[in-house]
């Protein structure tokens, strides 16, 4: 059988694979891929890596597999159950959680209920907790989950299966400092824009972004964005002086 012309889809995979959880457990279904790859063709190695397993262990699992047939997918955990032992078939839970995003909020609503829950977006933290605890219960899918907060399945289940261990505050927290100094607009390109702009509102010229960000890339040689320098004519308040500062400068010279 040769698969190299076959599409394979990842969203499809996952929808299939959580279904699948809910009916055999991760480490049979683990078996069976595995052995699916080695019968495909696939070495032993690479099995190993794409299932995250020694090579070792893929080699045991296969040896099992053609020596003792279907039952050798089991987990051998369990195979100390006696043979009166009855195994309870579980009515697959169906997702009733589904979580869509809306201007400034997260709304979180139940299947056959009119209940809501409305995070607003903001409350990063508040909304991941209640997500990955909804996901932890099987209630929500993983893709609506990793769609609302804009991270992959991958990462998704890493956070979930984190929190199953870690408190809210070390994992879901961002602990990022961010920037501390304003590298690409230093003291002196600052010193420039106030200067500049002083000049144009006294003048009666523009001041718009775009005209200050010409008059100080040509000064400074530099390649800075307009964008960036409305960020910092605001950080600085001098669109708030726009309109007293040139009424300001007749004032004081009248007085002198």
């Amino acid at each position: 059988m040769d698969c190299q012309d076959v599409a394979f889809s990842t969203q499809q995979s996952q929808k299939r694979i959580n279904k699948a959880l809910r009916i055999l457990p991760s480490k049979v279904l683990n078996h069976i891929l595995s052995f699916a790859l080695y019968v495909l063709g696939a070495r032993l190695s690479t099995i190993g890596l794409l299932m995250e397993i020694p090579e070792e262990s893929v080699k045991t699992m296969v040896n099992r597999v053609m020596r003792d047939g279907l039952p050798a997918f089991r987990d051998r955990r369990r195979s100390c159950e006696t043979p009166q032992t009855k195994t309870a078939f579980v009515t697959p839970v169906e997702y009733r959680a589904y979580a869509t995003i809306k201007e400034d909020y997260c709304e979180i609503r139940f299947e056959k209920s009119n209940h809501r829950i409305k995070i607003l977006k903001h409350h990063q933290v508040h909304m991941k907790t209640v997500l990955l605890s909804l996901l932890q219960a099987n209630l929500i899918t993983i893709d609506a989950v990793s769609n609302v907060l804009g991270i992959t399945p991958a990462h998704c289940r890493e956070l979930s299966n984190q929190l199953n261990n870690h408190d809210v505050a070390e994992i879901l927290i961002d602990k990022r400092k961010g920037q501390k100094q304003d590298f690409r607009v230093n003291q002196e390109i600052k010193a420039d824009l106030i200067q500049n702009f002083a000049a144009r509102a006294i003048s009666g010229y523009s001041t718009s972004s775009q005209a200050l960000t010409d008059d100080i890339n040509e000064h400074r040689e530099t390649n800075i964005s307009p964008r960036t320098i409305r960020w910092h004519m605001n950080k600085l308040g001098l669109m708030k002086i726009k309109k007293s500062l040139p009424d300001l400068v007749k004032t004081l010279k009248k007085k002198s």
